[in-house]
C-alpha cells in the first residue's frame, strides 16, 4: 500500500477536501492523525482525531513524540469576497497558523509538508493574498532550513459533502439552487472559465504529490476549462430544473476581464496521475448526494451590494443578460 504504515498529520481534516483526503490516506495504508477545530466522526478506529485550533494547538508537543513523518496542511479560512469581512482573521489563520506548524516542525525535526494553495494567485482578494504569502514562507523554509516542501494548487474541486455556510463555491451552489428551482446567480457575463476536478481525483493527486515530492508546484485540475455560464446550464439540465439564470456584477477581488482558467497540464508528468472521472459523471454523482441531503442546505451565503464590484457592465446593470 502507498502509505506503508507511515504516520501523517492532516490539518483542516473536517473540511470538504480534508474529509475525503483523510479517508483516502487511511485506505492507502497511512496512519492518520486528523486535526480540526470541529470534530468529525470518520467511523474508522485507525484515524486518530484531535480537536484543536491551529492558532493555539501545541504542535511541538505533538511532534515531540517522533511519530509524525509529515504534514498535509489544509487548514484555513476560505472564500473570495466573503473574506473582505474577515481580513485580519484570514491572515492569522492562513499565514500565522501555517507558521506555527512550520516552526514546530523545524524545532522537532518533522521535515516534510504538503500545502494546498490556490491557483490564480494574481487575483487581488484576501484569500489569494494569504495563500501567496504562505507560499513565500514555505519556499523560505525550504531554502533556509532544508524542509521538504510540496506545494499543490487544486483548481475547482467539487463532489459530495461540500457545504455552503461561510462561503459559496459555484458547483455546490448551482446544484442546490437548481434542485430548489431557484435562480442561479452568475457573476459578470459568465464567459469566465473554471477547471472542475472531482474530489476523488483531487485527493489522489494530493497523495501522489506528497509521495513524489516535486519541487515544482503541482497544479491539480483536469486542464479542461468550461465557461461558468455553460456549467450553470449543464447543471440545470442534469437536475431537470426550471431555474433561470440571472447575472450579477463581479465580486470584489475578481478580475472583470474574461480569463481562461485551467491547470497547466503538467500534473501527469510531475506525479504520474491524471484525472479519471469526467465532468458529467462527477456532476451526476455529486447531484445524487445533494438530492439526498437537500434538507441540510436551508440557507447559503447571500451576497450584498458591499460584496460586489462597482465595475459593472451596462447590460448587467440593466438586467438585459438574465436568461
Amino acid at each position: 500500500m502507498l502509505g506503508d504504515g507511515r504516520c501523517v498529520l492532516v490539518t483542516g481534516a473536517s473540511g470538504f477536501i480534508g474529509r475525503h483526503l483523510v479517508r483516502a490516506l487511511s485506505k492507502e495504508g497511512f496512519r492518520v492523525i486528523a486535526l480540526d477545530r470541529r470534530y468529525f466522526n470518520f467511523g474508522d478506529p485507525k484515524i486518530k482525531f484531535l480537536v484543536g485550533d491551529i492558532l493555539r494547538y501545541d504542535f511541538e508537543q505533538l511532534f515531540k513524540q517522533k511519530e509524525v513523518e509529515g504534514v498535509f496542511h489544509l487548514a484555513g479560512l476560505l472564500g473570495t469576497t466573503e473574506l473582505f469581512h474577515r481580513i485580519i482573521e484570514a491572515e492569522m489563520v492562513n499565514v500565522v497558523g501555517l507558521l506555527r506548524v512550520l516552526e514546530a516542525m523545524r524545532k522537532k525535526g518533522v521535515e516534510k509538508i504538503l500545502f494546498t494553495s490556490k491557483p490564480n494567485i494574481w487575483k487581488n482578494n484576501v484569500y489569494t493574498v494569504t495563500k501567496e504569502n504562505a507560499e513565500r514562507y514555505l519556499n523560505m523554509y525550504r531554502e533556509i532550513y532544508g524542509m521538504n516542501v510540496v506545494i499543490t494548487r487544486p483548481f475547482n474541486v467539487y463532489g459530495p459533502e461540500e457545504y455552503l455556510s461561510e462561503y459559496r463555491k459555484a458547483i455546490p451552489y448551482f446544484i442546490v439552487a437548481a434542485l430548489r428551482n431557484e435562480p442561479l446567480e452568475v457573476f459578470g457575463t459568465g464567459e469566465q472559465t473554471m477547471d472542475p476536478i472531482y474530489v476523488e481525483d483531487a485527493v489522489q493527486a494530493i497523495i501522489r504529490s506528497y509521495l513524489v515530492a516535486p519541487r515544482e508546484v503541482v497544479e491539480i485540475g483536469s486542464s479542461k476549462s468550461i465557461r461558468v455560464i455553460d456549467l450553470a446550464r449543464k447543471i440545470i439540465e442534469l437536475t431537470g430544473s426550471s431555474s433561470e439564470i440571472i447575472h450579477l456584477p463581479m465580486r470584489k477581488g475578481e478580475p472583470v476581464d474574461v480569463i481562461d482558467v485551467r491547470a497547466d497540464g503538467k500534473m501527469g508528468s510531475l506525479i504520474g496521475y491524471k484525472p479519471r472521472i469526467g465532468l458529467d459523471e462527477g456532476l451526476s454523482m455529486t447531484i445524487e448526494w445533494y438530492e439526498k441531503h437537500l434538507d441540510e442546505f436551508l440557507d447559503y451565503y447571500r451576497y450584498s451590494e458591499e460584496d460586489l464590484s462597482n465595475l459593472v457592465k451596462e447590460e448587467i446593470k440593466a438586467g438585459r443578460m438574465n436568461e
